[in-house]
C-alpha cells in the first residue's frame, strides 16, 4: 500500500519537477533553445520506440516461422520503457531515458526489477521459455475423488 501511494505522489510531482526544470533551464539557454531541445528529445524518443518495436515484430514473425519461442532477456523492454521516456516532453524523464539506454544502467535496472519482482513471491521469472508439465514446484497435491452432485 506504501509503494502505491509512492507511485501516486511521484506521478502527481513529476509534472511540477517537469514545469520547473524547463523554467530553469529556460532561463538558462533561453525559450527557443528549450523549446528545441524538448521536441528534439522527443522525437529522439519516437524513434528509439519506433525502432525497437519494429525489432521485436520482426524477432516475432522470425521465431513464428521457425516455430520457436521468440528470444526472451533481450532488454527490449527497458529499452522501450527508455524510449518512452524520452518521448515524454520533460528533462527529468529525458535522463531517465538517456541513462537506460546506456548497457552497464539497463543491466543494473533488470537485476534490481527482477529481485524486486521475485520478492513480492507473485511471480517466477526464469531465463528461457518452457511449458510446464506437471504441477507447480510449491504446490501441494491433495488426493480425493470428483463427486457429482448434480445427478441426486
Amino acid at each position: 500500500m506504501r509503494m502505491r501511494r509512492g507511485v501516486v505522489a511521484a506521478l502527481l510531482l513529476l509534472p511540477v519537477i517537469e514545469i520547473a526544470l524547463a523554467v530553469a533551464v529556460s532561463t538558462w539557454i533561453g525559450v527557443g533553445p528549450t523549446i528545441i531541445a524538448l521536441l528534439g528529445l522527443s522525437l529522439v524518443g519516437v524513434l528509439v520506440l519506433r525502432e525497437t518495436g519494429r525489432r521485436g515484430w520482426q524477432d516475432l514473425r522470425l521465431a513464428a516461422r521457425e516455430g520457436v519461442p521468440p528470444e526472451s532477456g533481450s532488454g527490449r523492454g527497458l529499452t522501450m520503457l527508455a524510449g518512452f521516456l524520452l518521448a515524454v516532453p520533460g528533462f527529468l524523464t529525458a535522463v531517465l531515458g538517456l541513462l537506460l539506454l546506456l548497457p552497464p544502467v539497463r543491466g543494473v535496472v533488470r537485476r534490481r526489477s527482477r529481485r524486486w519482482v521475485e520478492s513480492q513471491g507473485a511471480w517466477q521469472v526464469t531465463e528461457q521459455f518452457t511449458r510446464r508439465t506437471g504441477p507447480a514446484p510449491s504446490a501441494t497435491v491433495v488426493q480425493g475423488e470428483v463427486v457429482d452432485d448434480s445427478q441426486s
